[in-house]
């Protein structure tokens, strides 16, 4: 067994290598893929992973629902700055916590509430 850079003991590389993945999946496929792996999970690292990917995707995707609205309404100009942001600061805070889940760090996104 090795530790974690949390502390965390770990059993093997596939436990990592899952939660990983499931912040790629979560760009890829959204919330549902990354809710799917929650909820079928047994490992407790790629569960806490999947829990900090729902917590930024659940709430990104209602503000990209509204920004499109926004972007329809009033001005599609900022509608599209707004989406284009949002999908820079998706790409980037997933594959940093990909890379930290990689190494055994359950990272936590940034500004979005702990919903799960």
């Amino acid at each position: 067994m090795t530790t974690s850079v949390a502390g965390r003991k770990r059993n093997s590389n596939q436990d990592t290598t899952t939660a990983a993945l499931v912040h790629v999946a979560g760009l890829l496929f959204g919330f549902f893929a990354v809710a799917f792996v929650y909820f079928l999970s047994d490992d407790e690292f790629t569960k806490a992973n999947a829990a900090n990917a729902l917590n930024w995707h659940v709430p990104i995707s209602l503000v990209a629902v509204l920004v499109a609205i926004v972007g329809i309404g009033a001005s599609e100009l900022a509608g599209v700055a707004l989406a284009m942001l949002i999908a820079v600061a998706t790409i980037c805070l997933a594959l940093t916590a990909s890379v930290k889940a990689y190494q055994g760090q359950a990272w936590k996104y940034p500004i979005v509430p702990q919903l799960i």
